[in-house]
C-alpha cells in the first residue's frame, strides 16, 4: 500500500504559526500578513495563475477599512514573504519546491501591492471627485451671492430714487 505525499500547499501550511508569529496579534483579527500567507497557500494548491485573487483583495480592503495604513499592509506583506521564504528554505528539501514557493510568494506579494495601489487610486479618485463637487458648489454659491449683491444694490438704488422724488 503506497502513501501519497502531502501536497506542497499542505507542507507550507504547516509553517503558518512560524511565519505569522507576531506579538501584536489581536484576538479579534488575523495576524498581520495572514492574507498574503493564505494567498500563497491558494496559489500553491491551484498551481495555475488565476489573475486577481478576490480573497486577497477582500482581506486587504478589510484591513484598510479597519484603519491599517497602506504602508502597514505592505510592510506586513513584505515581512510575511521574508519569513515564509526563510521557513520554506529550511523546511523544504527539494529545490524545485523552494523555487515554486518563491514564485508563488512573489506573485502573492506583487498582487497585494497591486491591490493596495488599486484601492489607493480608487480612494484618491473618489476624494478628487468630492473635492471637485465641493469646488463647483462653492463656485455656484459665489455666483448666487454675487447675484444677490447685484439685486440688493439695484433695489437700494430704486429705493433711493423713490425717496428722492418724494
Amino acid at each position: 500500500m503506497s502513501r501519497t505525499s502531502p501536497s506542497l500547499a499542505d507542507r507550507v501550511a504547516v509553517l503558518r504559526d512560524e511565519v505569522l508569529a507576531t506579538a501584536e496579534n489581536s484576538a479579534d483579527r488575523e495576524p498581520p500578513g495572514s492574507e498574503v500567507f493564505d494567498a500563497v497557500l491558494r496559489g500553491l494548491a491551484v498551481s495555475t495563475e488565476t489573475g486577481l485573487d478576490l480573497a486577497l483583495h477582500d482581506a486587504v480592503a478589510r484591513r484598510l477599512a479597519w484603519g491599517d495604513t497602506e504602508a502597514k499592509v505592505l510592510a506586513d506583506a513584505g515581512e510575511v514573504c521574508r519569513r515564509l521564504l526563510a521557513a520554506a528554505q529550511r523546511a523544504l528539501r527539494d529545490p524545485a519546491d523552494e523555487l515554486q514557493v518563491a514564485s508563488v510568494v512573489a506573485e502573492a506579494a506583487s498582487s497585494a501591492a497591486r491591490i493596495v495601489a488599486m484601492l489607493v487610486l480608487g480612494r484618491v479618485a473618489r476624494e478628487r471627485a468630492a473635492q471637485l463637487r465641493e469646488e463647483m458648489a462653492q463656485e455656484r454659491l459665489g455666483h448666487a451671492l454675487e447675484r444677490q449683491r447685484e439685486e440688493l444694490a439695484r433695489l437700494e438704488e430704486a429705493v433711493a430714487r423713490t425717496q428722492g422724488r418724494s
